[in-house]
């Protein structure tokens, strides 16, 4: 059996099993780094969102012989009630209105190469091999918030905003949310094994240290390194020419500076990471970055 005609099997069954209670379609998504996936969206009549489940990993079951068409039936069936049970309580009816959605915009970091198709549609600006673009976070009345929506041209028609206005209310939030994280490798160990390193003198900590860049939302946060203020605190306390390896979406890896023959051997480590440990919907890019302070900026040295 086709994909094609998998899915169309399953979105049928489902909608029998379940009735007239929800509304069932089948969806196909194109995500980060031109990742495509095939789901079924559900909605509640008067409601503004629902889940979402792909049947991607599902084909694969199917296919491979681990679950039968019947029992992914149950199986779907049974995380959208699950999921459904989860969906927050979010009214994005503010959503079309400007003075009301700035405040929730936020800048997000994506390959520039890997989402050619995409970046048509959506406003952004080039960054080194990456691209700038935007989200707002939608807001759940009982949690902080509980998910974000990609901003499109379309929005931002209906808002009458441009790009600019946008990247400068996005940056502006960013740093009114809080200031960036800067962690090291050790305090990570130590928080998730309970343990505590011995201290370091200042001079051989300074050569040792591999840092993580993220924001406290651990979202995204590889956009961190837009941040001139945010650049120059690494650099007083890391040194000039500290050297930014690009881990994900939503962190980077900072290290002290270290020889230029050393950049390739980092650019192979990073491609092999990516490949091994990173989901390619995650992965932001195959390059190593050095920073100047002198020129306030990043480059792409391997």
């Amino acid at each position: 059996m086709s994909f094609e005609e998998f899915t169309e099997n399953v979105v049928k069954e489902i909608r029998v099993k379940m009735g007239d209670a929800f509304q069932i379609g089948k969806r196909e998504v194109t995500k980060n780094n031109n990742v495509k996936l095939t789901g079924i969206a559900v909605m509640k009549e008067g409601a503004d969102i629902g889940p979402y489940i792909y049947l991607d990993e599902f084909y694969r079951e199917y296919e491979s012989g681990g679950m039968k068409s019947d029992e992914i039936v149950d199986e779907v069936c049974r995380l959208i009630l699950k999921h459904w049970e989860d969906v927050p309580d979010v009214d994005i009816s503010g959503f079309c209105n400007w003075e009301t959605v700035q405040r929730n915009i936020y800048p997000k970091l994506v390959n520039a190469g890997q989402n050619k198709e995409l970046l048509e549609k959506i406003p952004h600006r080039d960054f080194l091999d990456l691209a700038v673009v935007y989200y707002a976070v939608a807001r759940d009345h009982a949690r902080e918030d509980s998910g974000t929506i990609l901003i499109h041209n379309g929005h931002m028609e209906i808002w009458g905003q441009e790009e600019e206005d946008l990247y400068q209310k996005a940056m502006e939030n960013m740093r009114t949310n809080g200031e960036a994280d800067l962690i090291t490798i050790e305090r990570i160990v130590e928080h998730m094994l309970g343990i505590t390193f011995p201290e370091q003198d200042g001079n051989a900590s300074k050569d040792k240290d591999m840092y993580i860049l993220t924001n406290h939302r651990r979202r995204f946060g590889a956009a961190e390194i837009l941040d001139k203020k945010t650049l120059r605190m690494i650099a007083d306390k890391v040194g000039d020419g500290f050297i930014v390896l690009p881990s994900s979406i939503h962190e980077t890896i900072i290290l002290p500076p270290k020889d230029a023959k050393r950049y390739d051997g980092l650019a192979k480590m990073v491609r092999e990471v990516n490949d091994t440990q990173v989901d390619r919907e995650e992965r932001l890019s195959y390059h190593v970055y050095v920073y100047s302070r002198d020129e306030e900026t990043l480059r792409i040295v391997a």
